[in-house]
This record gives C-alpha cells, structure tokens and sequence, in this order.
C-alpha cells in the first residue's frame, strides 16, 4: 500500500517542483509516506537527494588557471596552454593531421570564459611551411570542468582535455 501511495505521489509531482528546488518526504502518525517541496512545520522531513541537480557553478581565478597546462584535442591531437600570472600566453595545438598551430599573446578570465587576444600566431600544414601572422586573433574558450589540477575547455566545436603540469 506505502509502495503504491509513493508510485501515485511521485506521478502526481508536478515536473517544476523537480525544476525548483528541494523536495521532502515525511511520514504522518498513521505511517502514510508523504512527498513535497513544502512539509507541514508539524513533522520531520528529509531531503530527497535528485539525480540531475544543477552542478554547483566551476570556480576558476587567474591565481588557479596560471601555468601549463597540457593535453587531447577531441577529435586527435595535443595542446599545450601556458598561463602566465603576468597575463601573457602561449599555445600550441597539434591537430590529428599533424598541422601546427601557435599563438603568443594575452589572456584574461572572467567567470569561465578566458579570452586569448594574439599577438602572432604560426601555423604550418603536415610537412608545408610556416606561415606566420602578425594581426591579432580573438580566441575564447569556455570552462566546462574544472578541478584537482584538471580542466576541459570548448571552443567551437573543439573540446580540449587538459591536466595542469606544474
């Protein structure tokens, strides 16, 4: 009977109280199991911890973010990310088809945005020449993940997953 009560309850929730905020069980002095955002102030309920609860928010300060930082390119290939604490950068991307992409330049970071303003940047295709550019490029890559010395960066349609090396 308690199973069938909770099946009812949980169909009867509506879908916002799961988009809003916390939801609670309680039990009544007559044993009957009850589910809502707003118990009665008469009785102890509990949390019901949800699968699908909004992350808490990515954390990142330029103190955290300044130093290498390497790894994979989804898609094959390799990049290197140094921040430096005085606000220049440099990365290199190795893409899958071996071509070589270099920036020099400046960053800086707000909320998980980092934006890279080049100074010049290189590239070179699979065994072509170097080609270098001195206009400025805007790059900006967006922090998904972020922590214990790992982040996982996107810009575009690129996904770099990359682990702090100092």
């Amino acid at each position: 009977m308690v199973k069938r009560l909770f099946v009812i309850a949980l169909i009867c929730l509506p879908v916002s109280l799961f988009a809003a905020g916390k939801i609670y069980t309680w039990t009544d002095a007559d044993g009957n199991v009850f589910y809502g955002d707003r118990p009665p102030q008469t009785v102890e309920a509990e949390e019901i911890a949800i699968q699908g609860k909004k992350p808490e928010p990515i954390v990142v300060t330029a103190e955290l973010l300044a130093g290498q930082w390497f790894g994979q390119i989804n898609g094959g290939g390799e990049a290197k990310f140094t921040f430096n604490s005085n606000g220049s950068i440099s990365l290199i991307q190795t893409r899958a088809d071996q071509s070589v992409y270099s920036y020099q330049g400046i960053w800086t970071i707000e909320n998980t945005t980092v934006t890279v303003i080049t100074e010049f940047s290189q590239s070179a295709a699979r065994g072509g020449q170097l080609k270098r550019s001195v206009e400025p490029v805007q790059l900006t890559y967006t922090i998904i993940r972020f922590s214990d010395g790992q982040m996982d960066l996107i810009s575009g349609d690129e996904r770099f997953s990359l682990r702090k090396t100092n």
